[in-house]
């Protein structure tokens, strides 16, 4: 089993409250899972207004295709104009 991971940390600017962001992490992370059938969740930073880290994860057998995933993801992510990616880290282990 492989184990592939992504921890993202988010900059949403021009947010006036904690209810706007908590409606664009959860729309981003249902999409996310909807999408590319993976878990999703936010990890840190949530009374942060303008600050977000999701972790993304997922599970198979072949390195290059869980890269390939992983890779889509990210592009995915740049497709969203609610926020920026600051930083991401992607893991994939055995």
């Amino acid at each position: 089993m492989i184990i592939a991971s992504c921890k993202l940390k988010l900059y949403l600017p021009g947010l006036s409250s904690l209810k706007d962001k908590r409606h664009i992490i959860k729309s981003l992370l249902q999409k996310s899972k909807n999408k590319f059938n993976v878990a999703a969740a936010e990890l840190e930073s949530q009374d942060y207004l303008q600050t977000a880290v999701i972790g993304v994860v997922t599970v198979g057998n072949d390195y290059r295709y869980l890269q390939s995933i992983m890779d889509k993801y990210l592009d995915f992510i740049d497709t969203f104009h609610e926020f920026s990616v600051d930083d991401y880290e992607v893991n994939i282990s055995r």
